[in-house]
């Protein structure tokens, strides 16, 4: 019998992991992986626990951008889903949807504009040419290149 109710509880916990991509929310697997990435961003460049917080208040608000994309998701399905039930599937019928996703990137362009002269703003000359440098060749950790999520060995 116990081991009936330890198995159930393990099948239950998989299936959370699975829903959510692979990583808890919040403080689990992914918010470990940014706070990370960050700490090991600002020890490469050597920022001083000021920049720190402005860098990390830049990004937060960038952040808050991102979330209004992402939720804006929910809402094409759905739209795209009423006109497919529909039978009515026209540019005229989506052109709303369209409408608002042109708006929510240009809402999140800016936001990155911003972000970036903030970030820039934050950093001495030393560290923006670091920067500048992680940006056009990625992040390289112990012979692994990693640039745009994907994973090349470098010889």
């Amino acid at each position: 019998m116990l081991g009936f109710i330890f198995g159930t509880v393990c099948l239950v916990a998989l299936v959370r992991v699975l829903r959510h991509g692979g990583g808890w929310q919040g403080g689990g697997w992914r918010g470990r992986g940014r706070r990370w990435l960050m700490r090991s961003l600002f020890e490469r460049l050597d920022t001083t626990p000021g920049q720190e917080k402005a860098i990390l208040a830049a990004l937060d608000e960038l952040q808050e951008e991102k979330r209004a994309v992402r939720e804006e998701m929910s809402q094409t399905r759905a739209d795209i889903a009423r006109a497919v039930r529909g039978g009515l599937v026209d540019d005229a019928t989506l052109e709303e949807t369209f409408a608002r996703h042109d708006r929510l990137l240009a809402r999140l362009r800016v936001a990155f504009v911003e972000t970036t002269k903030k970030v820039t703003g934050t950093l001495d000359e030393r560290q923006r040419k670091q920067v500048g440098d992680l940006i056009e060749n990625g992040i390289s950790y112990g012979g692994v290149r990693r640039s745009c999520g994907h994973r090349h060995a470098w010889v």
